[in-house]
Parts: structure tokens; sequence; C-alpha cells
């Protein structure tokens, strides 16, 4: 009797509001191990929990089942990695299944309790707007303005990472400008975008500017080009008033197609099923030893070879698809927007995608597990009825 009560609260409110503490954690927890505790003792033994619930709800579903092929793959991966250490291999099942049930979990509280979750995607985007003008004074404060990468707060520490995981509540709000209903919402929507932009851009990060101006053309069209013009010319400008951040990073940038270039020439002989899920992402170029592939698709390349590559495009080419769908039937642009933007994220940087939880969750993950859930059940065309129409 008490676990029927303990899963009646946990469907009813109780996993809502541990995700919600859960997703408030990346701007208002100081330390990221504090954060994925949060996830590890309220979220996640939830899901467990209600595992007969979950796959109910995705019985059938195509995106669901891929998703789980490609995490067994590459989990299947580590019986070849050359690298193989049980603890590692431990950590990296943990982790895709934490994975595996934030997108489950995602998606499944985006539909069963939409209004709920609307609020809380509506409060979400007010936190993070909040979070950056916070910190934009903290850390100009004790920095040089302008020219000085900015560091978010919260768990969110390293530019790159931070301002993608920014960015994907910067699109959000722009959603928000023009679906809400009165003047003074759009004013208050602009408002939190600008701060949301404003983070971005001192961030100095030209991943995320790219996906932002992805995103945004999927939601505005011709007009995002003005946003997308004035982003990269303040980060370029930002970046050449400090002449080391100049050397630095463009210069540096270049190295990017060489590592590129590095990884694929590394897969001779690997080229079907990979290296393994274990193997040492470092790659060696231009006489230098970089931490990892830069490039999401090149990690799942390298670690499973073809087949995982092809599992990976496959999630993404049915996210797409269910994404246009949306937007053609029911003219939701933003899920498509979402989508791409966390490929474009993906494509500029990063490494595994199989992790535990991070800023990577948020502005890839997250679009694929909205995605999942919302086409089974939103993707019949809308039926219009007009006046005088027979109910």
């Amino acid at each position: 009797m008490e676990f029927k009560a303990i899963q009646r609260f946990l469907l009813e409110r109780g996993m809502a509001y541990f995700y919600a503490v859960f997703i408030a954690g990346y701007f208002l927890l100081p330390m990221a191990s504090g954060h994925r505790r949060v996830y590890y003792l309220l979220v996640l033994p939830a899901v467990l929990l209600l595992w007969r619930q979950l796959a109910d709800f995705y019985r059938d579903n195509l995106l669901s089942g891929l998703l789980m092929l490609y995490v067994a793959y590459m989990m299947g991966s580590l019986l070849w990695t050359a690298d193989f250490e049980s603890g590692a291999a431990l950590a990296a099942l943990g982790y895709s299944l934490c994975v595996l049930s934030f997108c489950y979990v995602s998606g499944y509280l985006w539909i069963q309790q939409a209004p709920r979750m609307d609020m809380l995607a509506h409060r979400a985007t007010w936190l993070a707007a909040v979070a950056a003008l916070v910190s934009i004074v903290a850390w100009y404060l004790s920095h040089p303005f302008p020219v000085s990468r900015l560091e978010p707060l919260g768990v969110m520490h390293h530019q790159n990472k931070a301002s993608n995981a920014y960015g994907v509540f910067l699109v959000l709000c722009m959603h928000y400008v023009f679906t809400e209903r009165g003047r003074n919402n759009r004013a208050v929507y602009s408002a939190l975008a600008l701060a949301l932009l404003s983070l971005v851009i001192l961030t100095q990060s030209r991943t995320a500017l790219a996906a932002v101006c992805v995103g945004l053309l999927v939601l505005l069209g011709y007009r995002a080009l003005a946003v997308a013009a004035i982003g990269t010319a303040t980060v370029w400008a930002l970046m050449a008033a400090n002449t080391q951040i100049w050397v630095n990073r463009v210069v540096d940038y270049s190295f990017r197609p060489g590592i590129w270039k590095q990884v694929v020439l590394d897969m001779q002989d690997h080229w079907w099923f990979g290296h393994g899920y274990l193997i040492d992402p470092r790659v060696q170029a231009y006489d230098k030893v970089f931490s990892h592939a830069h490039n999401s698709y090149l990690a799942s390349l390298r670690d499973g070879g073809l087949v995982g590559l092809a599992l990976l495009l496959a999630i993404l080419a049915v996210a797409l698809r269910w994404g246009w769908d949306l937007y053609r039937q029911r003219g939701e642009r933003i899920y498509l927007a979402l989508i791409l933007y966390g490929m474009t994220s993906i494509a500029m940087d990063y490494d595994r995608l199989l992790v535990h939880p991070k800023e990577l969750w948020l502005f890839f993950w997250l679009p694929v597990a909205l995605v999942m859930a919302a086409h089974p059940v939103r993707h019949a065309p809308v039926t219009v009825r007009y006046p005088g129409h027979n109910q």
C-alpha cells in the first residue's frame, strides 16, 4: 500500500517537483558534484519506481527505440575497447542509464503534466535570465570589462558549455516573445532574451553563437540574420580588443579542422565498429595534444564506428522529421529550432554524449526528449472548426 502511495505521489506531482529542483540546480547550485547528487537522489529513483508507466508511455515509439539501440550499442562497444577498465566501464553504464532516464522522464512529464511543465519552462527562462544578469555583474566587478571571457555562476563554469546551456533558454525565450499574448508579456520576454543574449556574447563562445543563430533562424526567419550579424560582430570585436584572446582563440580556431582530420585518420582498420567506448579521447594534431575530438559526431564514429555514427544520425533524422511535422501540421516551430540548436552545438565542440548530469543534457538530450514525446501525441493534423460548425 505504501509503495502505491509513493507511486501516486510521484505521478501526481512529486516527480515534476524533483525534476524542477534538478533543472533549477544548473543555475543555483555552486558545485557540479552537488548538482549531480540531486539527480541521483531525487530524479533517478523516481524514474526507476515508475519504469512501468514510462514503458507504457513509450511503447511503439520509434525515436525511443532508436535511442535505446544507440545507447545499447555504444555500451556494447565496451567489450572491444583497447583501454577497458572495469571501474570506467561501470561508470559509463551508469551515465548511460542516467541519460536514458532523463530523456524518458523529460518527455513523459512534458506531455502528461503539460500545464505544470509549461509553467516550469516559463519560470526556467526567468531563472536563466536572472542568473545571466547576476553572472555578468559578479564577473565584471573583478575582471576587465568587456574583454575578459565571462564565466557564468552556477555549476556551468566552462564558457562554451555554459553559453550553450543558457542559449537554449534564449531560444525558448524568443519563442515566448512571438507566442505569448499581451504587449506586456512580450516586452518582459524581450528583456529576458536581451539578458541571455548578452551572456552568450560576453562568454565569446562561437559554438553557442552559431547554435543560437541556427535556432533563431527557424523561429524568426530572416529577422534572425540581424541578431546573427550583431552577435558575430560583437564577439569578434571583444576578442580583437584583447591581443592574447585574439591569438589564442582566433588563430587556434584553425586547429579544429586538423583535429577532425586526425580523428578520421585514426579510424584506419576500425571503420565499422570503432575503437570502443573507453578509448582515450585525446587527439594529437599540430604537435599538440587536444583533450577531445571537438565534434560529437566524430566521437561517435571514433567509439562506435560507422554503426555508432549511423545510429546517432538515425536518431537525429527522426527527430528532425518529427520536429518538421510538428511545425508543418501544428505551427510549433520550437521543437525544430531546439533540435537544430543541439545538432549545431555538438558539431563544433564536445565529445561523448552519454555523460553524467551536465550542460549537454540541456542543449542536446532535452530537445530530443521533447520531440520524442510530443510527436506521437500531437502530430495529427489540427481540425479547423468554422463558426456554425456542428460540435
